[in-house]
């Protein structure tokens, strides 16, 4: 397992298997592992960002109101779906087909 800086993540392109960004890695969901804190999700897309400003309601109702409360450009990547050895250049292990069933739901209200 390799051990990596989250903020040399933050912020990062990942690219798929044939090259191509996907967008950025905007949030790294983690969960404490003893003394460690273990990446178990990463989000990645334009949207991760808008989805952290949901979080309080004036956030959701700003996105609301601007209509930006959408989920196509966010994806929620599973730690081992992605390389994170080289930190400069993350990459999908997974295939596009995989990408797009990884895209986030909306959430009903």
């Amino acid at each position: 397992m390799a051990t990596v800086n989250l903020e040399h993540l933050a912020g990062r392109p990942v690219f798929s298997e044939r090259g191509k960004s996907i967008g950025y890695i905007e949030e790294i969901i983690a969960e404490r592992d003893g003394d460690d804190l273990v990446a178990t999700e990463f989000h990645v897309g334009i949207f991760a960002a808008f989805e952290r400003l949901s979080a309080s309601t004036i956030g959701a109702a700003l996105l609301d109101f601007f209509a930006l409360r959408r989920h196509e450009g966010l994806y929620r990547i599973p730690w081992d779906k992605i390389d994170i050895s080289d930190p400069t250049r993350p990459r999908l292990l997974c295939s596009d087909q995989e990408l797009a069933a990884l895209r986030a739901k909306p959430e009903s209200k």
